[in-house]
């Protein structure tokens, strides 16, 4: 027995870390790729293909830290993998139809990550350090799935979206990922427009989940301050 409570008393501290280091690394991750979109895309003139790299790497690292075991993270790399391969196979042979199959991969990424993080968000019980660097990364990972569906929409019809920079350019990513923030965040400032219906139905669901996503992390917030206020007060004194 005394052996079982040692065991459980050091694997503790172990499940701990693993979380911290998981929190450390995403946030960093997310922030970096958002700054290096816009530097590669104004300093030099690649493929749009090239900086969709960075971002399955990013969504890989969300799914690896809101995973809770290793099955969604196989997944993970195994979707980033295919999506490699027809990139690859993209650039040997161009082909409209291997544009689609990477949009769907890369699509795929950004819904897994997003469904573990609001899995997560949803069984959090307390608000920690940890805890709140975990929500800031989900709320900018909302952002890039949804960059990745205006992505794969302005690849299947360069006209739904107005005001973009010319196609093939790597600042169409990058653009679309700026789009999406400020749509994500209600302060879109109305240089680029979704212009196809499918844009603007995308445009008009993400503008809805940005709103209710800070409205359900404020109440969580309020709720734990509030069960925290109220457990450390002390009783009346017994008489």
């Amino acid at each position: 027995m005394s052996r079982s409570l040692g065991s459980s008393r050091r694997e503790a501290p172990l499940e701990r870390a693993t979380g911290k280091i998981h929190a450390t690394y995403l946030f960093p991750a997310v922030v970096f790729f958002l700054l290096l979109q816009p530097v590669v895309a104004t300093l030099f003139a690649t493929a749009s293909e090239v900086l969709v790299v960075p971002l399955a790497a990013t969504l890989v690292i969300g799914i690896w830290s809101l995973a809770p075991g290793r099955l969604w993270t196989r997944v993970g790399i195994g979707t980033f993998l295919g999506l490699l391969l027809t990139m690859g196979a993209h650039a040997v042979a161009p082909s409209r139809m291997l544009v689609v199959v990477g949009t769907i991969w890369l699509d795929l990424l950004g819904l897994l990550c997003v469904i573990l993080g609001i899995r997560w968000l949803f069984t959090l019980r307390r608000i920690t350090v940890e805890g709140l660097l975990m929500s800031m990364s989900l709320f900018l990972l909302i952002a890039i799935f949804f960059s990745t569906l205006c992505i794969g929409l302005f690849l299947l019809d360069p006209k739904s979206f107005s005001g973009l920079s010319p196609s093939g350019q790597s600042a169409e990513v990058a653009e679309l990922l700026y789009y999406s923030i400020g749509t994500l965040t209600g302060v879109a400032y109305g240089d680029i427009l979704p212009v196809h219906p499918f844009a603007r139905l995308l445009s008009s669901i993400e503008a809805v989940v940005g709103q209710m996503y800070m409205a359900v992390l404020v109440a969580m917030l309020v709720s734990d301050y509030a069960s925290g206020r109220s457990g450390g007060k002390a009783g009346p004194p017994a008489s």
